[in-house]
Order: C-alpha cells, then sequence, then structure tokens
C-alpha cells in the first residue's frame, strides 16, 4: 500500500484522536502495522523490520528486549477508513476506502482512474506533466511521438528527420505560392507530406 502523511489525507469524517492511526517512525499512516509486545504500540512493519535489524530500540518505550506481531484488527481498521480523493481540491469527486485510494490514483503511471492525477507524458524523450484528462490533447500532438511515414523503414521521431531527407523534400514539394492561394499551411505539413 502506497504510504500517506495524516495531514495529505481527506478522511470522509473526523479519525478520532484516541484511535492510533500513526507509525511513531515515519510519521505517516501505518502500513502493515506490527505491535510490540513491550508496550503493545503499534509501528508499520518496514520500520518495525529496519529498527529490528539495527539493534534499535523500541521507539515508543525504548525497551531493548521486544517481539512485534501483525496487528490485523488495527489494520483493517485503518483500511476501511473513508478518504476523499487527495485530487479533490482539483475536481475529483471520488470517496472510498483507504485502502482503494493507491488504485484509484495509480500514482507515476499514464494509466489510471483519477483523471486529475498529474503524471508524466507517455512518450520517454518529452517530459511534459499535467493532469491525465489534459495529457490526452497534448499526445496527440506531442512532438517526441513515434511517427511512421511510408518511405521509411522504421518508426522515427519527427525530431530526428535527417538533413538528406529534408533537402530532398525541399527540391520536390510543391509551391504554395500561387496567386490567389492560401500559403499559410504550416512548413511541416508539406515536409511530412512529401514524397522524396
Amino acid at each position: 500500500m502506497e504510504r500517506y502523511s495524516k495531514d495529505e489525507l481527506l478522511f470522509v469524517e473526523e479519525v478520532p484522536e484516541q484511535m492510533e492511526i500513526e507509525c511513531p517512525v515515519c510519521f505517516n499512516i501505518l502500513t502493515d502495522p506490527h505491535q510490540v509486545s513491550c508496550c503493545g504500540n503499534n509501528v508499520c512493519e518496514s520500520c518495525i523490520e529496519g529498527i529490528k535489524e539495527s539493534n534499535g530500540s523500541c521507539p515508543r518505550c525504548m525497551e531493548q528486549e521486544y517481539d512485534s506481531s501483525i496487528n490485523k484488527n488495527v489494520s483493517r481498521i485503518i483500511n476501511g477508513l473513508q478518504v476523499y480523493c487527495t485530487n479533490m481540491g482539483e475536481g475529483c469527486q471520488w470517496k472510498g476506502e483507504l485502502k482503494e485510494l493507491s488504485t484509484h490514483l495509480n500514482k507515476g503511471k499514464r494509466e489510471g482512474e483519477c483523471q486529475y492525477e498529474e503524471v508524466k507524458c507517455r512518450y520517454d524523450e518529452c517530459q511534459a506533466r499535467g493532469q491525465r484528462q489534459l495529457l490526452n490533447v497534448h499526445e496527440k500532438e506531442c512532438f517526441q511521438q513515434p511517427q511512421n511515414y511510408d518511405h521509411f523503414a522504421s518508426v522515427h521521431l519527427h525530431t530526428f528527420i535527417t538533413e538528406a531527407y529534408l533537402e530532398s523534400c525541399l527540391k520536390n514539394m510543391s509551391p504554395n505560392t500561387k496567386k490567389g492561394e492560401n500559403t499559410r499551411m504550416p512548413f511541416y505539413l508539406d515536409v511530412i507530406n512529401c514524397d522524396p
């Protein structure tokens, strides 16, 4: 499960102060909570494993000798908390259980349910970022998208058209300067449509 801090989550109902949902080590919402035997508090599984590997003491009571075991009850309570999408301020209307938020957001991935999540353009060379719903428009015109030209043996990026290809196109390009003809057609359209 994705790690979230209490401050970045928007709970549907206020979480009671006495409900322990934060890890005392990473200060995020408990992920796979493990209860320590010395004081009975809960710690994220990855946090307590790291402490044990370095022979550290309990992060709550500083006891040196302790065991830890998964706390399924606390895990069930935390995973069942109702939250709004973290992109609610951007316009997303989703709400559901905390355990479903990661799937809804699908952080870092181009595809996902939340259309308001900021992600990177699908083309590796492009660094554009934006909401999923807006990137669809960008990607149709992105200069880093592969273009398949009939007279090329393989797919090329249109930012890497060779000088020889351009020279050949310029020689064979039909003139757009006839009297009365619209000359505002973008140059690159002539180049792409040319047949050297």
